[in-house]
């Protein structure tokens, strides 16, 4: 209790007179009032349990002072952001690349996403087809998207690509980390700057033919990856320009391939220079693009690496 003093006027010729009054103190207010960053342990116990089970594909929201990974929510599983279906795309390329699958996007049924610095992280569970028979997966795919200012490139890096594990199997732990003394230095440090056939090395490139492209759809992955690195921000509008033309692909190993050129297609590292055009260009004019991808691969499963540089420049007619 506590005791207060207001001033009563009186009617009349009477001067105001002070009335006391006794109140009763508020009650104290909870935790989460008093401290902003106040989280509820059972809420957080929860979100911890579920990161843990699922590997944070399967989470609820829940506000945590460092942020966490956060659930988002789509209205239609075939209407998705063109940036996630590129990352879903690249997660089904490296299990396509180690399994010898032909795994192929039809649908997204849920997005989380984490920052960790300037550093994202997509955890992404997608539905895909294998077109060799028609069969249908449910696939799970992490990967981390970082800006490397020293390099002025794009590095974008699966954690995890795996098809879907039902929740009452016994599952091991994905290996996060990657493995940076497993790959050559040759494909370490900046990228190369652009080169033509005649700039290589004879046994260390190869310039992809028409058939390549056709066979091998990941090349496209590669170029609008790209394409979408050079317009961030432009979302997706940018599928209005697609499909990308090639003008000309060359691949460059460290190994020759003595039996067949064509078989650098199939290397885990190697460097690509791409040269393409849009079916028009958000900047109104004919632009040509050149693109260099790195391809690196640690030898983990579901890990795979594209180091991603792009120019352009303005085609005078």
């Amino acid at each position: 209790m506590y005791v207060t003093e207001i001033v009563v006027r009186q009617y009349g010729n009477e001067p105001p007179r002070r009335v006391r009054i006794r109140r009763r103190a508020p009650p104290p207010k909870p935790a989460e009032q008093l401290d902003p960053d106040y989280v509820d342990p059972a809420l957080e116990e929860e979100y911890d349990r579920q990161v843990l089970e699922s590997d944070g594909f399967d989470v609820d929201s829940c506000p945590l002072v460092y942020g966490g990974i956060f659930p988002h929510r789509l209205r239609d599983k075939y209407n998705y952001p063109y940036h996630t279906g590129l990352l879903g795309r690249l997660g089904l390329h490296c299990y396509n690349l180690q399994k010898g699958t032909n795994l192929e996007l039809v649908a997204i049924n849920k997005i989380n996403y984490e920052m960790r610095g300037v550093a994202s992280l997509d955890y992404i569970t997608l539905e895909a087809i294998d077109t060799s028979n028609n069969s249908p997966y449910s696939f799970q795919t992490c990967v981390s998207k970082d800006f490397v200012p020293e390099h002025s490139s794009l590095e974008v890096e699966t954690v995890i690509s795996r098809l879907k594990v039902p929740t009452a199997c016994p599952r091991t732990t994905p290996e996060r980390r990657w493995m940076d003394e497993a790959v050559d230095d040759f494909y370490k440090g900046k990228l190369p700057s652009w080169f033509t056939i005649d700039n290589l090395p004879k046994e260390q490139a190869y310039e992809l033919q028409e058939s390549d492209l056709q066979e091998n759809k990941w090349i496209h992955l590669y170029a609008e990856i790209a394409f979408h690195f050079k317009w961030l921000g432009y979302g997706n509008g940018l599928m209005s320009y697609l499909p990308l033309e090639f003008k000309k692909v060359i691949i460059q190993t460290k190994e020759s391939e003595e039996e067949s050129p064509r078989m650098k297609l199939k290397a885990d590292n190697a460097i690509f220079y791409i040269s393409f055009k849009g079916n028009g260009d958000p900047s109104g004019m004919d632009v040509e693009y050149q693109a260099i991808v790195r391809r690196t691969m640690d030898g983990m499963p579901g890990h795979i690496r594209l180091e991603v540089d792009c120019l352009s420049w303005i085609i005078k007619a």
